[in-house]
């Protein structure tokens, strides 16, 4: 929801912050994830 906020607020102003916001998110979500993905993994393979 914050990712698409940022995005569109990027298409309507063009400010290169708004711009380096959207990508922070991005990147915090796709490690979120990884760490999310890992963790499962981890936790089959132990049981």
């Amino acid at each position: 929801m914050l990712k698409e906020f940022a995005w569109k607020a990027f298409e309507n102003t063009g400010d290169i912050t708004t711009y380096m916001f959207f990508k922070e998110i991005e990147e915090k979500t796709k490690a979120a994830r990884e760490n999310e993905i890992t963790r499962d993994e981890v936790a089959t393979t132990h049981h």
